[in-house]
């Protein structure tokens, strides 16, 4: 079986189950149900267990939210459908 790309990174905030790393100075990703992470820690994992943040700040906000995966499902039920109707 193949080994699968994996990324390291450094935790930069724990909040409930979520983690925001940075991985190579300019990318941030949130993962999800994670318990044991801490400030500092520096983490290994893959691309398809992690939400890549468009920017800081984004992913600022998305850390904040008490219930991401379904914030993010009403941005794409919402937000978005203007798109499919035309």
């Amino acid at each position: 079986m193949e080994e699968k790309e994996k990324i390291k990174g450094t935790v930069l905030s724990v909040r409930g189950t979520k983690t925001l790393v940075l991985a190579n100075s300019v990318q941030y990703y949130i993962l999800l149900d994670r318990k044991d992470d801490y400030i500092g820690e520096k983490v290994l994992f893959s691309p398809a267990e992690a939400l890549a943040m468009p920017s800081y700040l984004f992913a600022i906000a998305a850390m904040a939210e008490d219930d991401l995966p379904a914030t993010l499902d009403s941005i794409k039920d919402n937000w978005f459908k203007s798109f499919k109707d035309n």
